[in-house]
């Protein structure tokens, strides 16, 4: 069964952005998990990943070697850019995109993780992991920041929506305590490490 931990919710985004029949490509889809509810929703989805599972809708390469003769109508990316080659993923998504074409992307603002943060992941999760701001960087710290990746998608695309949104309840399994994390993130009393963006190709 999928891991629909990343784009719960993201999804109805999605959907609700385009018309039946719509063609989106899924960038880093993983297990393709997305790729099948999109599909289920009435859209002509397709997902590319170099550790794609042979299975139908997806493609086992990175999007920079996709050929495509029609173009896509949307991309999605969701938790996958932050380790991207970001200038050649982004020109491989302007070459693959209709014109006007839309872009939906779940992303995460690793380097604003702070005490406040790990505090918080501690009262929640109790794995051996460290959670420390240290640790959390010594983890982090060779991705993309999100200023990276929202200054590279920039350079092809028009910010529609942006959107403050909770990630150490996803990371950690539990969905049930997402709305608090969301709740602590609108009054300012923890870093809003999720992101999403969306918009359209210029």
């Amino acid at each position: 069964m999928a891991d629909d931990r990343w784009w719960r919710g993201f999804d109805g985004v999605i959907l609700d952005g385009l018309a039946t029949g719509s063609r989106v490509l899924d960038v880093g889809c993983g297990d393709g998990g997305l790729v099948r509810r999109l599909t289920e929703g009435g859209l002509d989805a397709v997902g590319v990943d170099p550790r794609a599972p042979s299975l139908p809708r997806l493609v086992g390469v990175p999007v920079e070697q996709l050929e495509s003769e029609a173009g896509f109508d949307a991309v999605c990316s969701v938790m996958a850019l932050h380790h991207a080659q970001l200038d050649e993923v982004v020109a491989a998504i302007s070459r693959l995109l209709r014109p006007r074409g839309r872009l939906f992307v779940y992303e995460f603002a690793w380097e604003t993780y702070d005490e406040r943060a790990a505090s918080w992941l501690a009262e929640h999760d109790r794995s051996p992991a460290d959670n420390s701001v240290a640790g959390w960087w010594r983890e982090h710290g060779d991705l993309h920041t999100s200023t990276a990746i929202r200054t590279a998608l920039g350079h092809a695309f028009n910010f529609q929506h942006e959107s403050a949104r909770p990630y150490l309840a996803r990371m950690v399994g539990k969905h049930e305590i997402e709305a608090e994390e969301q709740a602590l993130i609108d009054e300012g009393a923890l870093p809003p490490l999720g992101r999403w963006y969306l918009g359209e190709a210029s």
